[in-house]
């Protein structure tokens, strides 16, 4: 039936009924006879319950690179689902096993990280290019997905950390880090400095600050970015110290003890960075004025 048909073109009703029998609308003020030979687009066959349906239906989920096999292999019938595991663990040769398990602690990690979709299928995808290449024997699958899954938060500008990593990990930080440097070397992968900016709204968030907080951390660390990343800063100790610059100038209480827990670090670091970050922007916490070094004269009230 034709969308645009809203109304009966004799009568000009709307009640229009469509007869799937003998594949005809018809107008049932009138009975004038509007489309016929319908085409039904459903399924040839019938379900009464979502159980006959399961089993009648011949399509699946879309392909995922999630799955050893990408989602595209036969189901099992429902009688056979005392052998479905053993025919699965049969048909699968060590090197599929292998790729199973990476691609389960990858999502287990993921899940655990509260991360999108599109981070675990861009995770598997490297993986499976890494192991296309020949990367993964000899080595711990373990620390090379903690380090993938970090590399493609990098990626994608989602702010996680090694250390968070680490935490739904099941190998040290060391190793982590030292598969991240391999794998960055042999894939030739570039990644752009990680952005302080990032990691702002969701420390701001675990710390129950204000919005308006939050905005003058981002506007610190915007004036003071090319410094901070000629001098090879770590961008959670940045963003912690804007984030205690801010406050202060808010006026809002916050010590650094509890900004450095929420940020990954130790006060020392917030305590050092605040220092140059005033330093370079010439904070006047009287007069709440920054004033850019490299513009003579520029002054940005916040």
């Amino acid at each position: 039936m034709d969308e645009r048909i809203k109304k009966c073109p004799e009568c000009g009703s709307k009640n229009l009924i469509t007869d799937p029998r003998h594949a005809e609308v018809y107008c049932a003020d009138c009975g004038v006879v509007i489309a016929e030979n319908l085409v039904d687009p459903g399924p040839e066959w019938r379900s009464y319950d979502e159980e006959q349906a399961s089993k009648r239906v011949r399509t699946g989920p879309p392909m995922s690179y999630r799955i050893h096999n990408k989602g595209l292999s036969t189901s099992v019938p429902e009688v056979l689902t005392r052998t479905k595991k053993l025919r699965g663990i049969i048909n699968m040769d060590s090197s599929e096993k292998i790729l199973s398990f990476a691609l389960g602690e990858i999502d287990r990690m993921a899940s655990a990280l509260k991360l999108p979709t599109e981070i675990r299928e861009a995770t598997s995808v490297l993986y499976r290019r890494a192991a296309k290449q020949n990367l993964i024997k000899g080595r711990s699958i373990e620390e090379l997905a903690s380090a993938m899954l970090y590399i493609v938060c990098r990626q994608y500008h989602v702010p996680r950390t090694l250390k968070e990593i680490e935490q739904v990990s099941r190998v040290p930080l060391r190793k982590i880090r030292r598969a991240y440097i391999f794998l960055v070397r042999r894939l030739g992968i570039k990644l752009a400095p990680a952005d302080p900016a990032q990691y702002v709204p969701r420390f701001c968030s675990e710390l129950g600050l204000s919005d308006a907080i939050r905005e003058r951390a981002i506007e610190i660390l915007k004036a003071n970015e090319s410094a901070g990343t000629a001098k090879g800063w770590g961008p959670t100790g940045t963003a912690a110290a804007a984030i205690y610059l801010a406050a202060n100038l808010s006026g809002v209480s916050v010590s650094e003890k509890d900004i450095a827990k929420v940020a990954g670090t130790t006060p020392i670091t917030i305590r050092n960075r605040c220092k140059e970050l005033e330093d370079n922007l010439k904070i006047n916490t009287d007069t709440d004025i920054l004033s850019y070094p490299h513009q003579k004269g520029a002054y940005f009230v916040i």
